[in-house]
């Protein structure tokens, strides 16, 4: 549903395009005329509670200024396209640049209202302009992009790192315009060196950057550790003999950075640790090895040890390396699904999770408890109470029951808080509706009345 027309003169086509660019007012006014948001069926709420902070936590502490998360939605045709889900930006890394003059500000809240008054459900009800002090290129740049949508027919940005299932990683200026594309003005203002789109399951994943930042797999990896998946591109591992790694293959030699962070190790805190692995290509038969010479020993049997009782050190060394990497891995995961971290150590880590599964466990034991007392009462009082009186030409039956059951507890309960005393209700039937309504007095006039409606409307939109 959208609501007013984007530009209704030639004046105000010429504040948007100075502001937005171009390429963007053409793209609004695009999807406003043909209804594309129209046909957009909305996501179901709450299917992700903890996406926005598992967004902060991939920027704040890192070189990222913002991670936004393009979600898959559903087209009345029977199509699908990428929509808003949600994001954060720390525009405090940029330290504010590009804020520009007061009068230049105003502007910009006017247009970003405009947008909102045009594309209305679609935007961020957090996005209140009115409130903000200031609006940085940046954050005019992350605002504005809750308006998009895109399809999977287009040769860059979202919508083609989905329909791929590959990660674009653009860490240059000529790059990140094509890879924005109608955004390109905005994330030029922005001045976007890095913009990354990692594909997963329900959606994409961008986050961008100021700065130049070369492509590195420990970010992918963090992203999809992140929201629960495992990344398809992981190194293989080779079957060893002799103790030496042996790729099935005439592969060509190359270095693979894998980066965890937290490191999990003997140091105090978390710090960003890599390491570097070397795949050197070997062929099919086994004349050569990893490091190009055959191991001249004869495997062991089963139970023996050497003859002269020294054990293989670089398996040892092997095989706590990968114990290592395991944990760092499984206390990236902990730390990703554990919120408000107090420190970075791994014990600090540990003593978190422990706080926050007690909690959880603490909150269902509440709801359990609570379920049961509303399915005893339900069992209590499954036959309400009934009286009849007989009259002359009719019968009167007046049924009673407790207030929590009620379907108009709600209006009750909203009615004592604000105490309004009902003077008079009545119950009619309509159809499949039933109709309640209620008689009260209001003293102030008709200015009175609006206002304890408006009222009785936000009580009610919270029960």
């Amino acid at each position: 549903m959208v609501g007013e027309k984007l530009c209704v003169s030639e004046e105000d086509k010429g504040v948007l395009e100075s502001v937005l660019g171009a390429e963007a007012v053409a793209f609004f006014i695009s999807a406003l005329s043909n209804n594309v948001f129209s046909g957009v069926v909305a996501p179901s709420a709450g299917a992700d509670v903890g996406l926005r902070h598992r967004l902060s936590q991939l920027v704040e502490g890192s070189k990222w200024n913002y991670a936004v998360f393009w979600q898959v939605a559903g087209l009345k045709s029977g199509g699908s396209a990428l929509v808003w889900g949600d994001g954060h930006c720390s525009d405090a890394k940029g330290e504010r640049n590009g804020v520009g003059k007061e009068d230049e500000q105003e502007v910009r809240k006017k247009v970003l209202q405009k947008l909102d008054a045009c594309f209305a459900g679609f935007v961020s009800k957090e996005a209140n302009y009115a409130r903000l002090d200031k609006v940085s290129d940046l954050l005019m740049f992350y605002l504005t992009s809750m308006c998009y949508i895109f399809g999977f027919d287009l040769p860059c940005g979202p919508g083609s790192s989905f329909k791929s299932g590959k990660v674009i990683w653009a860490s240059d200026a000529a790059g990140c315009l094509n890879q924005l594309e109608s955004r390109s003005f905005l994330g030029k203002l922005a001045g976007l060196q890095t913009v990354v789109f990692v594909p997963l399951k329900t959606g994409v994943v961008e986050l961008g950057s100021p700065e130049m930042l070369p492509e590195e797999q420990g970010v992918v990896e963090m992203v999809r550790t992140a929201f629960g998946e495992s990344s398809p591109g992981q190194a293989k591992v080779f079957p060893k003999i002799f103790g030496h790694e042996l790729s099935l293959g005439d592969t060509k030699s190359q270095s693979i950075t894998i980066s965890f962070s937290p490191k999990v190790e003997d140091d105090p805190g978390f710090t960003s640790d890599s390491y570097e692995v070397q795949a050197l290509g070997v062929n099919h038969g086994y004349g050569n090895s990893s490091n190009g010479t055959l191991d001249e020993r004869k495997p062991r049997k089963r139970g023996r040890k050497p003859a002269n009782g020294r054990e293989e050190p670089l398996n040892h060394v092997e095989a706590e390396r990968q114990r290592r990497e395991k944990l760092n891995q499984r206390f990236y995961a902990l730390r990703a699904v554990v919120p408000n971290i107090s420190k970075m150590d791994k014990a600090s880590l540990l003593g978190d999770a422990i706080t926050f599964i007690t909690d959880l466990q603490m909150k269902i034991k509440v709801l359990e408890a609570e379920k049961n007392m509303i399915n005893n009462k339900d069992q209590k009082l499954s036959l309400p109470d009934m009286d009849f009186h007989d009259r002359e030409d009719d019968t009167v039956m007046t049924v009673r029951c407790p207030l929590e059951i009620h379907p108009v507890s709600g209006v009750v309960k909203t009615f004592r808080e604000h105490q309004i005393v009902a003077q008079d209700s009545s119950v009619s039937t309509t159809d499949d509706k039933i109709i309640h309504t209620f008689s009260i007095r209001t003293e102030g006039g008709e200015a009175a009345a609006i206002q304890l409606k408006e009222k009785l409307e936000e009580s009610l939109s919270k029960n």
